[in-house]
């Protein structure tokens, strides 16, 4: 081995814990992973699945939990390069998070915040205004942000439109949401024109505006934000450029939809993201070489 090999970098991955349906940790440490960034993990909660198309499923808070493990890795010394966070158990968690970052965070250390809740013009199950009042203080402290069409809406006091996206909404979405005080702003879900979808980022330091659009795919498929953001999360604390970043990621996601839609696989489930890592791996390959 090389013994002039950098150390890895190392993202902190704050998420719930859905045990079946992949999203969230179970999407951000495959992913994390094989971008070549290590992935240690505080979950904020555990679900035996995820909350779309599923019905009966148990649900246990950990917020009592979050500070605790923060404050031990900061005993333990550890150093995060990146600090991601998404679906939070409650608005209160959101103060937690905030006291995680005062002991995780150095004047280094990307923040990403995904603002985990709500999709298609409406919140998820069991969250509601007060969630998003929480988020907005939590971006204040972000890096980087990653929300769908409805989350920047909602984030933005904005009227959500569900049909396509032109360039004056989104411009309207990056500046109230820049306004909050993020430094990259990307939005995921974006329709520029019929049967197109995909994520725009904004540099609200510089105004630099890059897309990365590919066919839009009927119906709906969970955990693909979470791959999405994911993958962002760490190609940028690497050090990828936002526009490879950006385009990287988004080709990770596409690649997913389309190889569980050749597997027909039951959209509650997740998308079949991990036969395509290998061809994602290449990609991150050919940006660090």
């Amino acid at each position: 081995m090389d013994a002039s090999l950098p150390p890895l970098k190392r993202i902190a991955a704050i998420h719930d814990l859905s045990g079946l349906g992949k999203c969230s940790l179970t999407v951000a440490l495959p992913v994390i992973s094989a971008t070549g960034v290590e992935c240690a993990c505080i979950p904020t909660a555990v679900l035996s699945t995820h909350t779309g198309e599923f019905t009966g499923w148990t649900f246990r808070d950990l917020s009592e939990d979050l500070l605790p493990i923060a404050r031990h890795w900061r005993r333990e010394g550890a150093r995060f390069d990146g600090i991601y966070s998404g679906y939070l158990a409650s608005p209160e968690q959101a103060a937690l998070l905030g006291q995680a970052l005062d002991l995780l965070t150095d004047t280094e250390t990307l923040v990403i915040v995904d603002p985990v809740m709500a999709d298609n013009g409406s919140y998820y199950s069991k969250i509601d205004e007060r969630m998003c009042n929480a988020f907005r203080g939590l971006i204040a402290r972000a890096d980087v942000i990653t929300p769908n069409v409805t989350e920047a809406a909602l984030l933005a006091g904005m009227a959500y439109e569900a049909e396509l996206h032109d360039s004056a909404y989104l411009k309207a979405l990056f500046d109230a949401l820049g306004a909050l005080g993020p430094g990259v702003v990307t939005i995921t879900g974006v329709r520029p024109e019929p049967g197109v979808i995909g994520n725009v980022a904004c540099d609200c330091r510089t105004g630099a505006m890059y897309s990365s659009m590919r066919p839009a795919h009927p119906g709906v498929f969970y955990g693909t934000g979470d791959v999405f953001a994911s993958s962002l999360a760490a190609l940028l604390v690497r050090g990828a450029p936002l526009p490879q970043a950006l385009e990287t990621a988004t080709a990770l996601t596409d690649d997913s939809i389309c190889r569980s839609m050749l597997h027909d696989t039951p959209r509650r489930f997740g998308v079949d993201f991990e036969g395509v890592l290998p061809q994602y791996l290449r990609r991150v390959e050919k940006i660090f070489r």
